[in-house]
Order: C-alpha cells, then structure tokens, then sequence
C-alpha cells in the first residue's frame, strides 16, 4: 500500500472516529429535535412564571387562584399543547408542571446550573413568587 493510500484511510478512520464521537456526545438528529423541543416548552414556562408574577403584583400580592384568566397559548405546551400545571404551595411558593422528552440534568462542561433542569417525563419546578423568575440560557 502506497503512503498516500495510507494516509487516506488514516484521515477516513479519524472522520469516522469524530463523527461516532460526535453522534455519541450529543445524540442524533431526532435526539437534538426532542431537546429543542424541551428547551420550548422551558421558554414558555419561563414567560408564563414571568405572566404570574405580573398577575400576582397587580392582585395586592396574591398568587392567581388558578390559569383560568390566562391566555391558551400563554397555560400550554406550545408543541402537545397540554395544558401545564400549575398548584399553589404557600402564600409566595407555587410549582409549574410539564413533560420532557429529555434529561437535561447534566450540565455540560462550562454551561451554568440553571433551575430549570429536569428528568425526562412529568416534572415539577418549584417556584418562589418573591424572587425575580430565573431566566434560561439563549439557546439561539
């Protein structure tokens, strides 16, 4: 075998090698699709947490007895369109509820720890109406 001969099967392992790596590391394209979607239904629990702040600022600073006056769009999963959950813990603690396709438990090296990580299935983040609502990275 000539050294060219080699070299070109030694640069065809090593695309081989990255891209078993890459597929390993972050999953394939239908599993980055289920992330995706993940991160959206994040992005709207976010604004609707943000919604119930503003509710419970112009009520005197009571958290809203239910969703009922919200928005369809602004109380569902923007891709099932389920509705999300939403119970009062205490007078300023309250949990918003949704499923996950993904678990995003895990950071990966240099990203924050964020509140909003979650297992894969139904999950609850536990949320106090005191504080500023944690806001997610851009995942733009």
């Amino acid at each position: 075998m000539s050294r060219d001969a080699r070299a070109a099967v030694v640069a065809f392992i090593a695309v081989i090698t990255v891209l078993v790596l890459g597929f390993r590391a972050l999953g394939g394209p239908g599993t980055q699709r289920l992330v995706r979607s993940d991160e959206r239904t994040v992005q709207a629990l976010v604004e609707l947490a943000q919604n119930i702040q503003v509710k419970r600022t112009s009520a005197g600073q009571t958290l809203p007895a239910n969703l009922d006056t919200f928005s369809d769009k602004d109380k569902q999963d923007p891709l099932t369109h389920k509705p999300f959950v939403y119970r009062i813990k205490s007078k300023n603690t309250y949990e918003l509820c949704a499923i996950f396709r993904t678990d995003n438990r895990k950071p990966q090296p240099g990203e924050p720890e964020l509140l909003w990580r979650h297992p894969s299935g139904d999950f609850c983040f536990q949320l106090d109406a005191t504080q500023s609502v944690p806001q997610t990275p851009n995942y733009d």
